[in-house]
């Protein structure tokens, strides 16, 4: 098994985890729920007391900061139907540097569906960057990106024009610094 064999596979048990944990959310809602009902009977019928209702509210607070983080998929919008700016990225490339390829962002199920936009194996569904701080998905010699006909909702809808962290003024074309760590590609 080659590597993207691998994160084919390891990609598909992460979307059925995924979806899995989505439906045991549902039911826990449903538990916490009746057990809401349950407990308000209770005090209402004096089986328990003010105190009771107390104990049992921190237990649940405890237990629901114990919980791990959820792995998020962006709301679902057809990636295709999204507009996309007017802006010339290639003729401002050599200013900003493609410094927007270095955000973060939630993927949707399409992306994943698709199976070809990488993301963070240790983030489930976050796009995926390199030890750079760049898109997996960058060409590190051009800034373009190899997978544009693929490439996420975020990505097309993005304009930078009024984005601090790249232009301090996008019509004098005075790009922002980079921000800490960041280091343009050598092309």
């Amino acid at each position: 098994m080659d590597a993207d064999d691998l994160y084919r596979a390891v990609a598909a048990a992460l979307k059925r985890a995924h979806d899995a944990e989505a439906r045991s959310d549902g039911e826990l809602a449903e538990v916490r729920a009746r057990l809401a009902q349950l407990v308000a009977l209770l005090e209402a019928r004096g089986a328990i007391n003010d105190g009771h209702v107390r104990a049992i509210d921190r237990a649940g607070e405890r237990a629901r900061a114990a919980e791990r983080p959820k792995v998020r998929l962006r709301q679902y919008v057809d990636k295709y139907q999204v507009p996309g700016g007017d802006i010339d990225c290639e003729a401002r490339l050599h200013l900003c540097h493609a410094r927007c390829c270095a955000f973060s962002f939630e993927l949707s199920a399409q992306d994943l569906d698709e199976g070809v936009v990488r993301w963070e194996l240790e983030q489930p569904y976050v796009i995926r960057h390199e030890a750079d701080g760049y898109c997996t998905h960058v060409d590190r010699k051009t800034l373009g990106c190899t997978i544009y006909a693929k490439r996420p909702a975020a990505c097309r809808g993005f304009d930078c024009r009024g984005d601090a962290r790249v232009w301090l003024d996008f019509d004098a074309r005075i790009p922002a610094p980079m921000p800490g760590g960041l280091q343009a590609p050598e092309r």
